[in-house]
């Protein structure tokens, strides 16, 4: 079941391909590193787990499900790239177990948190005082810091690898949410956030990569964590995300006649409050309904001369001429009928 419309395939051709390193992951490096495609496919089939298990030792031992065998491959496919202090992964990973003992780990100082979001597949953790259960468009924390043990399915998901250190601030309340399934308009926002990013990346700059990977800081923090000094701090992209969630809904929906904020911020799981506060900028979201409206109007009567403006009012959610009327002369200065003419004229 996928949950977002972003997919591996949809930035594979513009990247780099490489096979998966053997050796084990320096989470410690910062350096930026442009986006490429990293797979256990170009080795044989009975070397891709290996491979894998290798790779990621310095996080976790990881195992094979119950049955299954290396002999018959291990697939793992994704896109990956550092933003400064922020790692971000994307793609498919084979069904696999996890086992951290964090204080008697190789790397016992590895100060990270994980973060998951489950496009498609199931997973499962458990630390010595939660268990969780993560289905398709699930979003959960796991600290590195901690003991724990899980399995994931054969997925699609997004992982970020998070440093201590790039969130002093908050990294108590990050503490207190790890090991549980995240949810709420925030963390809703976040996910919209990563989907756009994952997909943008792609066509970064090195230092467009920097610069995008504070910003995910700062998101993350916000979102993860509120607070009114962090959520100001973030307000920016917060609002800027919700305008764009909005604005696509209110395209798409452009002729229903209950189209009204009520419902967009309904429909977007959000207050009217925050949905007002994204669309200041232009006036408030009845303002911009009412202006996108006129506007569409406007435009089919100057292209299409031959319409009925009794036809064209409703098309864009009135019901009544005589109301689109008034509404079009305050916004144009002159009537439906007048702009229809200088068409024909």
């Amino acid at each position: 079941m996928q949950q977002d419309g972003y997919t591996l395939a949809t930035s594979s051709r513009l990247l780099e391909h490489m096979p998966l390193p053997r050796e084990p992951r320096d989470f410690r490096d910062k350096a930026p590193a442009l986006p490429r495609v990293l797979s256990t496919l170009p080795y044989d089939p009975p070397e891709q787990f290996e491979v894998w298990r290798s790779r990621m030792s310095t996080l976790s031992a990881v195992g094979l499900p119950e049955g299954a065998s290396a002999a018959h491959g291990f697939e793992v496919e994704f896109m990956t790239c550092n933003m400064d202090d922020i790692v971000l992964s994307s793609g498919h990973f084979a069904a696999q177990t996890f086992a951290r003992a964090a204080k008697s780990s190789a790397d016992a100082r590895l100060d990270h948190w994980l973060l998951f979001r489950l496009r498609s597949g199931e997973a499962w953790f458990e630390t010595d005082e939660r268990r969780i259960h993560a289905a398709p468009g699930g979003t959960f924390l796991i600290s590195l810091d901690q003991d724990f043990h899980g399995r994931i399915t054969d997925c699609e998901g997004m992982l970020l690898i998070l440093p201590r250190a790039a969130f002093l601030p908050v990294a108590e309340g990050l503490d207190n949410l790890c090991n549980i399934v995240l949810s709420g308009n925030l963390i809703e926002l976040l996910a919209d956030f990563l989907s756009s990013l994952e997909a943008r990346v792609v066509r970064m700059r090195a230092d467009e990569l920097k610069q995008a990977g504070r910003a995910a800081a700062d998101m993350i923090a916000a979102c993860m964590q509120p607070s009114p000094g962090l959520s100001a701090l973030a307000r920016g992209s917060i609002d800027s995300v919700l305008f764009e969630r909005a604005r696509l809904y209110i395209q798409n929906h452009l002729g229903e006649f209950d189209l009204t904020p009520e419902r967009v911020a309904q429909q977007l799981r959000t207050s009217r409050s925050n949905l007002y506060r994204a669309f200041e900028h232009v006036g408030g979201v009845a303002r911009y309904i009412q202006l996108k409206r006129l506007r569409a109007a406007h435009a089919e009567l100057a292209e299409r001369a031959d319409k009925q403006v009794q036809q064209v009012a409703y098309r864009y959610g009135y019901k009544l001429a005589s109301d689109f009327a008034r509404a079009f002369r305050r916004e144009f200065g002159y009537s439906p009928r007048e702009a229809r003419e200088r068409r024909r004229q």
